[in-house]
């Protein structure tokens, strides 16, 4: 584990280097960044992991753990040193995002007038979901929005293709997380994410609704 001392020079560096890239616009410069943002990711994953062990009996435990590395990410991007320190700004953002979605996973929410006779609990079964049935209009809408969506990968690199299809199910079989996506293709978690909010980026600019 990293004293604050050390984990602050990290972090301060990070926003430096990448200050510099941006300005700079060399290739140089961008390689130097993205070299220590990955050294700033390897030395601060422990900070995900120590809020995501107590959830690991949890049916969604790889997917706490990849709301927590897109958190970690986040607040990599956002720091601000004005603001306290660095360990203070990862946890907050990392504990947040992991404990919402934990929460999700397991928490029944009910309106806020019925909420007032109701406490709020949780249940150790999920109760049995109630299928609706098919909304014409829904149909149509959904079938519109896949061709739209289909029209624009094309645009997308080969790896943002096979990031977004494995990631939305797009060729028919189940979505994927991050993690199993990663090992599917054999790229890293950042490449991951990077990819696939570049894909979704370029999508959502030239998408026709």
């Amino acid at each position: 584990m990293l004293s604050n001392e050390e984990a602050q020079q990290l972090i301060e560096k990070l926003i430096n280097l990448r200050t510099k890239a941006n300005e700079s616009k060399t290739p140089e410069d961008f390689q130097a960044f993205r070299k220590h943002e990955h050294l700033c990711i390897e030395k601060f994953q422990y900070l995900i992991t120590m809020k995501t062990n107590r959830y690991k009996a949890f049916a969604n435990y790889d997917d706490l753990n990849q709301e927590g590395f897109e958190a970690l990410l986040k607040a990599m991007k956002n720091y601000d040193p004005k603001k306290g320190s660095w360990f203070w700004w990862a946890r907050k953002y990392i504990g947040t995002r992991v404990s919402r979605c934990a929460n999700l996973h397991t928490t029944i929410r009910y309106p806020l007038r019925v909420a007032k006779e109701i406490p709020p609990h949780k249940e150790t079964i999920m109760p049995i979901l109630i299928e609706e049935h098919n909304c014409p209009d829904k149909e149509i809408e959904k079938s519109e929005l896949c061709q739209a969506v289909r029209a624009t990968l094309p645009l997308l690199t080969k790896e943002q293709q096979q990031v977004i299809s494995l990631a939305y199910g797009l060729d028919g079989d189940k979505s994927m997380s991050v993690n199993k996506i990663c090992r599917k293709l054999g790229i890293s978690r950042l490449t991951c994410i990077n990819s696939l909010d570049s894909a979704l980026k370029t999508m959502r600019d030239n998408i026709k609704t």
